[in-house]
């Protein structure tokens, strides 16, 4: 009923651009996250097949299994975010972005922040210092945001530190005061924003570079070299599916619950991703000079050097 429906809404605007060739297979990793959404959409409305794609999404539970398989030759295209290509290709990967896939709000509410409870005493930023902060990964692009957060506050590196725990973890911990600080993504940051005992402090994404990268697709540097045609029309996929999420934002609601199994009503809520094939050159080379001053990454890097030929195009400088 859903790929019926969903077909039907597109259709007419996709029936012009069929492709005449066989489709071409491709393996695409994917993980059970909003985020995700529209690859799904992608594969479920015939995006993919529209042109010339044969794509099997493949369900990882984290960007690092798939960076892993895709090594080891079972997945041709990953997603994840920026910051983490960056430092993988410092340390002996050869990735490039074949597509955009999402970035962070310029205005509140973003679906990354920084949380505390309602009754900890904390009222900003700067109270932090000396605390410890949950986190899924203590070296990620986001740890990075975090720390350049806690540097605008007058809080160095040093004046705190972080714990790993997975983010579905978050919630219950701080609500029953085993953490003091959460640095959140969504889901859970909208759980945080609409519940009686969390308060956000800071969106640190957002306040740290609006607008910045938080998700996108890379092949080996090989597999682009002798897949041209597949990664063009891969990219393809993702600008006509990031217009379509667009058009109608309770209808990507709708898809996204019914991707994640998340409830409706919270879904509701949250902050509608912002799904991108655009790349603004600038902001992605601010992420990878922060990445290097926050000292993820041992080397500055040129941010150019991480395109494919195919994305040149929705570069935008």
């Amino acid at each position: 009923m859903i790929k019926r429906i969903l077909l039907g809404a597109i259709g007419a605007v996709m029936a012009t651009g069929a492709w005449a060739q066989a489709p071409i297979k491709l393996k695409v990793s994917t993980l059970k996250q909003g985020s995700l959404t529209n690859a799904w959409v992608a594969k479920e409305a015939g995006i993919f097949a529209r042109n010339g794609l044969d794509v099997e999404l493949i369900e990882f539970r984290n960007g690092n299994e798939a960076i892993s398989a895709q090594r080891g030759g079972s997945i041709d295209i990953i997603l994840t975010i920026p910051g983490t290509a960056m430092t993988a290709n410092e340390r002996g990967f050869d990735l490039q972005v074949v597509s955009a896939n999402e970035d962070a709000q310029a205005a509140a509410p973003d679906t990354s922040a920084i949380v505390v409870r309602k009754d900890s005493g904390f009222k900003s930023i700067a109270d932090l210092k000396g605390k410890a902060f949950a986190v899924s990964g203590t070296h990620t692009q986001k740890t990075v945001m975090a720390q350049a957060a806690m540097k605008k506050a007058g809080i160095g590196p040093d004046q705190f530190s972080f714990v790993e725990m997975p983010y579905a973890s978050h919630v219950d911990a701080l609500r029953n005061k085993a953490i003091e600080v959460a640095a959140s993504l969504d889901p859970w940051t909208t759980i945080f924003r609409n519940s009686d005992f969390a308060t956000i402090l800071a969106y640190d994404y957002m306040e740290t570079i609006p607008s910045q990268p938080v998700g996108a697709w890379f092949a080996k540097r090989d597999f682009v070299a002798g897949n041209g045609e597949a990664v063009k029309r891969f990219a393809k996929s993702f600008c006509d599916v990031a217009d379509y999420m667009a058009a109608d934002a309770d209808r990507a609601r709708s898809n996204i619950a019914t991707y994640t199994g998340l409830d409706p009503a919270l879904v509701k809520v949250v902050p509608v991703n912002k799904w991108t094939c655009k790349i603004n050159l600038k902001i992605w080379q601010d992420v990878a000079d922060m990445m290097f001053t926050g000292g993820e990454l041992q080397k500055p890097i040129k941010v150019e050097d991480l395109f494919s030929d195919v994305v040149k195009p929705y570069v935008v400088r």
